[in-house]
């Protein structure tokens, strides 16, 4: 979802279908591109999940109020009689004379800014256009004399009765403990708007390994579906669905596959950028695709992006939707029983780590997620980009969810900043997690589908997906590894002010999907082969995926630098690809590539794709209708360090 006039956007709020309609709103900064304080609920609106409006902002900091230095992230629930409610965390610096007294010293957390818990309304308008927020807090401050690190990002879900006769609301708060780790907190009550009880915590880490601050917390009862991933691809447009009309992709061009021969002539030559390393990397660092050694340097006509040695690289294999690190999948579906139901999802610490989730058991009646003998912590997402995402269950009884999908471009070198992925139906198949794009993302495509069938990719040679034209593109593909190593698709790099050539590779050997570019991002924690050459050193997102030594089911949604990679066996890969600007009629410059063998293309096909946007934007009408509703924000907004909200 593109942020089109939004200057920056970043978590999904309170998703929510109503009306015949689907909401979403998003934690927005309305006159800078990177984060700060005064951040206020964007909205935009929806009849079919793929074609949207953006509506007046929801939410806005009001002066001198509980919100007035930023209104957070949090939920959206319909109540029993039918009526919307917004719960949301607001935040007012310490350093804000106008926002009252700081809470006693049993209930103040010590941090930059006090955090309350408050709710909104609509205003009687079934678009949800306006909102008016209640006088009263629903939570004005967190339990006495706890050693709690922030509390935040409320969550709304039916719990049934501790009786087990009726049910009541449970709501699910952020948190963690000094010195110990990641919390979340639980509480209970028969209305959403009061009479809230602490009940204390839903679960709690033993030790900082998940993070400090557990933020954005999720809990949801899962379906089981089919276990066929063909079936599975077949209904959500997948890769059986392909048209007959097609244009026939031209026989192999035999141009080297490497990045140097790959990009254009005035290439990238900007140099990895030192950062600290994630807080996540002693317990994940095992897990991680490492970088392929070089033992010759460059190979003829260039640094091949993979090589021969990929059948060498030692990875402990985790699968990403099942399993620990230390156990194959069919194993792990042997000793884990049944009762893996429940998915809970935390976003730990910052935007730099990975989102995490367990499958396991939630006891209704002691309100408690059983961390022991559940499944995880694993990676909600593949990628460098998801952050705080957030779901809903829609008028069909789907679960959907979207993510945040960061920036990875150096700050100041752009005019906006964030978007919000692809809606992702959330199942069960068997004992694992599968995400895939829903049903409606087909509804975008648009032209003549570009196709191809039973095509053979030489070792180490581009084969271009010519006549196939767009920035943004649905692709699906079945490879066959035949006997290569690793194949996939490789994406063009067009000049200096984009980041290189990237490719997203499956690679058999090892069971991992990855994205493997040509240079390091210019601002996020670069990782960069210290056996490659100067200027040759390649960066890898991505990780273990479901083993599976047959045919790889692969669904890419390309929206100019954003990247979505959907696989068959229902892991997410998301990620950015910072290209620069194509020549003028230049194709997609996209292109197959295979290392160590020859693979086989059973089927592609291909599509651009259509604006989500009803209308396009103009800048100077959504000036004029929200001025007024902006100059308050702008006249109040106070200048601080950016944190994770």
């Amino acid at each position: 979802m593109s942020s089109i006039y939004c200057l920056q956007i970043n978590d999904p709020n309170g998703p929510v279908f109503y009306e015949g309609k689907y909401h979403v709103f998003y934690q927005h900064i309305i006159n800078g591109c990177e984060w700060d304080f005064g951040i206020v609920w964007g909205h935009a609106a929806s009849s079919d999940l793929v074609h949207w409006e953006h509506m007046p902002p929801a939410l806005l900091p009001t002066p001198g109020g509980a919100d007035a230095d930023g209104c957070f992230s949090g939920c959206c629930i319909v109540d029993e009689d039918g009526t919307p409610i917004i719960l949301y965390t607001g935040v007012r610096l310490r350093s804000n004379p106008e926002c009252g007294p700081l809470p006693p010293a049993e209930c103040d957390l010590n941090l930059p800014f006090v955090e309350t818990q408050l709710a909104a309304v609509p205003e009687g308008d079934p678009t949800l256009a306006m909102w008016s927020k209640r006088e009263e807090p629903v939570l004005p401050m967190p339990p006495p004399d706890m050693p709690l690190v922030g509390w935040r990002d409320p969550f709304i879900f039916e719990i049934k009765g501790k009786q087990g006769n009726g049910r009541e609301w449970g709501m699910l708060m952020g948190s963690g403990l000094k010195g110990q780790g990641g919390a979340i907190m639980i509480y209970r009550s028969e209305s959403l708007y009061g009479g809230w009880r602490f009940d204390g915590m839903l679960c709690e880490a033993d030790n900082t390994e998940t993070g400090a601050m557990w933020e954005c917390p999720l809990l949801l009862e899962l379906t089981q579906t089919q276990a066929n991933p063909k079936a599975s691809a077949q209904a959500t447009g997948g890769i059986q669905s392909i048209h007959d009309s097609h244009t026939q992709l031209p026989t192999p061009t035999g141009k080297p596959a490497s990045f140097r021969e790959a990009r254009n002539q005035g290439g990238q030559t900007d140099k990895a950028v030192e950062s600290e390393p994630g807080n996540f990397q002693e317990m994940f660092g095992q897990i991680e695709p490492q970088p392929i050694a070089s033992t010759s340097g460059k190979a003829a006509g260039g640094v091949s992006l993979l090589s021969r040695q990929i059948s060498d690289l030692s990875v402990v294999s985790q699968d990403s939707g099942s399993g620990s690190a230390q156990q194959p999948a069919a194993q792990q579906q042997r000793q884990q029983p049944r009762q893996h139901t429940h998915f809970l999802c935390i976003s730990p610490d910052a935007p730099t780590n990975p989102v995490l989730y367990w499958l396991g058991a939630f006891d209704h009646q002691n309100t408690k997620f059983i961390l022991e003998g559940a499944k995880g912590p694993l990676k909600l997402d593949l990628g460098d980009i998801l952050y705080a995402p957030n779901l809903m269950i829609d008028g069909k009884g789907r679960h959907i969810l979207w993510g945040w999908l960061q920036e990875r471009r150096k700050v100041g070198s752009y005019d906006y900043a964030g978007c919000l992925s692809v809606p992702r139906l959330l199942h069960l198949r068997g004992d694992r997690l599968i995400q895939e794009p829903v049903p409606e993302v087909s509804n975008l495509r648009r032209g003549q589908c570009w196709k191809t069938r039973h095509l053979s990719i030489q070792e180490e040679e581009m084969t271009p997906l010519e006549g196939l034209r767009g920035s943004s593109l649905d692709i699906e593909v079945v490879l066959d590894r035949g006997d290569a190593s690793a194949a996939g698709l490789l994406f063009q790099g067009w000049d200096a002010a984009g980041e290189g050539s990237a490719a997203i590779v499956y690679d058999w050997e090892r069971s991992v999907l990855e994205a493997i570019y040509e240079a390091p991002p210019q601002d996020m924690g670069a990782t960069q082969d210290p056996n490659a050459e100067e200027g040759d050193g390649l960066r890898r997102v991505g990780g273990p995926v479901e083993a599976d030594s047959g045919d790889v089911h692969m669904r890419i949604l390309l929206d100019h630098s954003c990247v979505e990679v959907y696989l068959g066996t229902g892991e997410v890969l998301s990620t950015r690809i910072y290209r620069g600007h194509p020549p003028e009629d230049a194709d997609a410059g996209i292109s197959f590539v295979s290392y160590g063998g020859t693979a086989n293309v059973k089927k592609c096909s291909a599509w651009a794709v259509k604006s989500i946007w009803k209308r396009d934007f103009q800048p100077h009408e959504q000036a004029s209708v929200f001025e007024t509703i902006y100059e308050p924000v702008t006249a109040v907004m106070p200048m601080g360090s950016p944190v994770a909200a």
